[in-house]
């Protein structure tokens, strides 16, 4: 083999390593990611995420502590550009007034999300309710069933860029703050 087609091999081959890289730190962040339509994920920020006595996380997060958008993927799996593909899934920061509300909010709704969770209560009509009943516009509240569990998942917009997004299913309540996506808003839409 001549030198120049050395060179060349050499060459070839440290670009597909450097892509296999780059792929590996891609989908490696993307293993963090929950699946669309089953709701938010815990944060590990949260102390506005409560959990039954029985359950543990099933989710992550972003370093942010929002949660980030997209299905899981394992290591070499993924297309080259799964992050941009999902970017239209990001929430926006809330201002601090905004986090502040959605705090106040989340704190006063999970008593009554509780008692549901205990009650097997996991209608979306009655989640609703317990955001109706704090005083909160129906215009602000969304709610729908799970689609892949027994429960009920809600976004309800928090000022201008705010959210108080969760579930209520068998095994826990959760309830965190974040922002508002651009494209959505508070609660992500089932995408499959």
């Amino acid at each position: 083999m001549t030198r120049s087609r050395w060179w060349t091999v050499a060459v070839v081959v440290a670009a597909m390593v450097l892509a296999n890289v780059v792929l590996l730190m891609v989908n490696r962040d993307a293993e963090t990611k929950p699946r669309a339509g089953d709701g938010p994920r815990p944060t590990a920020s949260g102390p506005l995420s409560s959990t039954g006595a029985s359950s543990s996380p099933s989710g992550a997060s972003s370093s942010s502590g929002a949660p980030d958008a997209g299905a899981a993927t394992p290591p070499g799996d993924g297309p080259p550009n799964h992050v941009d593909n999902n970017a239209w899934k990001q929430g926006n920061d809330p201002s601090a007034d905004d986090q502040a509300a959605g705090e106040d909010l989340a704190a006063r709704v999970r008593p009554t999300l509780e008692a549901l969770r205990a009650a097997g209560d996991f209608r979306p009509a009655s989640t609703r309710q317990a955001f109706l009943d704090l005083g909160v516009g129906s215009e602000a509240i969304t709610v729908r069933s799970m689609r892949e569990a027994a429960g009920a998942v809600f976004g309800v917009r928090v000022g201008g860029r705010g959210c108080v997004v969760g579930d209520v299913r068998p095994e826990r309540v959760l309830v965190q703050v974040r922002g508002a996506a651009a494209e959505y808003g508070c609660l992500e839409p089932f995408t499959h």
